[in-house]
């Protein structure tokens, strides 16, 4: 193992080994090499590896912090030191790959008492499936095992201000000293981190509620956007329409979401990074779609969205999940790339109705994710985390993270306090919020299929409301 460092090893913070250096797990690592964390990297791409290492020695040059850093051949290799594993690999076969492989797994090499950290998104049966693992097959019970979830993006993952959600089979291993280093400086430096009691799981099953609003946040983003694009509006103009004013502290436009925000300035962009591609929320939302069959749940609007990123994911799996708005259009045809065309040009009449048209199409996204809120509480009922703290934390974690939008902020906590219960709490929401709202966008899908453009997410939502109204 080759060691590049810029300081001697002997640090006040503890050896990480990180494992698995994609887009989030990028970022996370070298955020700790910048803050002076001690971390060996790994990754199964070579290439990954080598940029990984290029960007550690730009951190190490500019003499800032005390970067240590090192990497890996294997996962082994990587974790032969750390008192700290984080794992941030696509899926739990993964995660069981890097850990248990015959050849190079990080149980062949790790030292007593280590922690290890799954910050991955996998179905929240599997911490439980490690745990069992790691005990029995590997004869290691002094292994600590956090379950780690995390939301927020690359942005948040450079900045060290991520949402993670934290559980663990001894509620104690939270507080190790070392692992409870490494999760604050990557959250926040703890006001971000939320300890998820119920054991082993708890925290996936905490992301996987968030994880139905970005289900199906993402691809109402594209198809809101796809619509104003349709519909001739300046579509720079549309997106700074919906985005909150950063020198104000009211409430954010009605037809906000984080996903929205996020996903905008890449559609808009004729050459977008690849922040993150489509297949990792198809994983995320198929980890969902399959605890629907094992909790026997219904979500239907969730369903869709499935449905729209599984069509993606057939030709543009790796590009960024932006390009579902390019989907919506049309992948080759003549106006695939119209969201990007119409940022700063409004087209025909729309120049003198944009307002409106902005207005009614920003409801029509409050639609959508009125009804993803819905889906997300009948979800938490489901997982049974409806105990009065349960609600709340879950509520407070979405809410500020890549799940939130204005309208769940609005509906949830009436939704929780309405003794009439949680279907009367959407009706009168929906009522007093949106009147002529459904007609309104039902005229909307309708003229939208007339120009061959298919609005299946606020048409779902549409007869979702109609059912609960």
């Amino acid at each position: 193992m080759a060691i590049a460092s810029s300081t001697p090893t002997n640090q006040p913070y503890p050896a990480v080994a990180f494992i698995g250096l994609g887009a989030m797990g990028f970022a996370m690592s070298t955020h700790l090499v910048r803050t002076g964390f001690p971390v060996t990297g790994y990754d199964i791409y070579g290439p990954t590896l080598d940029r990984w290492r290029a960007t550690c020695k730009e951190i190490a040059s500019t003499g800032t912090t005390a970067a240590t850093f090192a990497t890996a051949t294997s996962p082994a290799e990587a974790v032969r030191h750390a008192s700290v594993v984080c794992l941030m690999v696509a899926n739990h076969h993964h995660v069981h790959s890097a850990l248990f492989d015959t050849e190079g797994g990080a149980v062949h090499a790790l030292p007593r008492d280590v922690t290890v950290i799954i910050h991955a998104t996998i179905p929240p049966t599997q911490p439980s499936s490690v745990r069992d693992r790691l005990t029995r097959e590997f004869g290691r019970p002094d292994v600590k095992l956090i379950d780690a979830p995390v939301s927020g993006g690359v942005a948040r993952s450079i900045n060290g201000t991520l949402t993670i959600m934290v559980s663990s089979d001894v509620m104690e291993n939270l507080q190790e000293p070392s692992a409870k280093a490494v999760l604050e400086s990557v959250a926040s430096k703890g006001k971000t981190l939320y300890p998820i009691p119920g054991g082993l799981g708890a925290g996936q099953s905490a992301k996987a509620l968030n994880q139905v609003q970005c289900g199906i946040h993402i691809p109402a983003a594209s198809e809101i956007m796809g619509l104003a694009a349709i519909h001739g509006l300046d579509t720079q103009k549309f997106y700074d329409a919906l985005i909150p004013a950063r020198d104000t502290t009211g409430k954010p436009p009605v037809g906000w979401s984080w996903m929205f925000e996020n996903r905008g300035p890449r559609m808009l962009s004729a050459t977008p990074p690849l922040a993150s591609a489509t297949l990792i929320i198809n994983k995320d939302v198929g980890i969902i779609r399959d605890e629907e069959v094992r909790l026997h749940v219904d979500l239907p609007l969730l369903n869709t969205a499935s449905d729209v990123i599984s069509e993606v994911m057939k030709t543009h799996a790796t590009a960024d999940d932006s390009c579902i708005v390019q989907s919506y259009l049309g992948f080759g045809s003549e106006r695939e790339a119209l969201v990007v065309k119409q940022a700063g040009n409004a087209t025909g009449e729309q120049q003198h109705r944009a307002s409106t048209t902005t207005r009614d199409i920003a409801t029509a996204h409050a639609l959508i994710h009125l009804v993803s809120a819905y889906e997300t509480i009948k979800f938490a009922q489901a997982l049974d985390l409806m105990r009065p703290e349960q609600k709340k934390q879950w509520f407070s974690i979405i809410a500020g993270a890549a799940g939130g939008s204005t309208i769940f902020s609005e509906v949830i906590p009436r939704a929780f306090e309405d003794a009439d219960g949680i279907e009367a709490a959407f009706k009168k929401y929906a009522q007093e919020k949106f009147p002529g709202a459904l007609e309104m966008a039902t005229e909307m899908i309708a003229n939208a299929k007339k120009q061959g453009y298919m609005p299946v997410l606020l048409e779902a939502a549409v007869e979702n409301l109609k059912r609960l109204l």
